[in-house]
């Protein structure tokens, strides 16, 4: 199953499981669930990815982004 590492820039996907409950929580505070649609605006070399949720931006971490799995729309 992809992850949010996955995804190219201009991607968009639903998030079908978060993987770990640490991880449900960090993504769960920045408003990202199961079931939400992201977009990824940016990969960072050796860096965050930039996704677009809700009308914001967010730069999430490689690990937390590992443990996201989604379904590529």
């Amino acid at each position: 199953m992809p992850t949010l590492n996955d995804l190219k820039s201009g991607e968009t996907a639903m998030i079908k499981e978060i993987l770990d409950l640490d991880a449900a929580t960090q993504a769960i505070r920045m408003g990202i669930a199961a079931g939400e649609t992201i977009t990824c605006i940016a990969k960072v070399p050796a860096g965050p990815t930039v996704v677009q949720h809700g009308g914001m931006e967010l730069a999430l971490g490689r690990d937390l982004c590992q443990k996201i799995e989604v379904v590529r729309q």
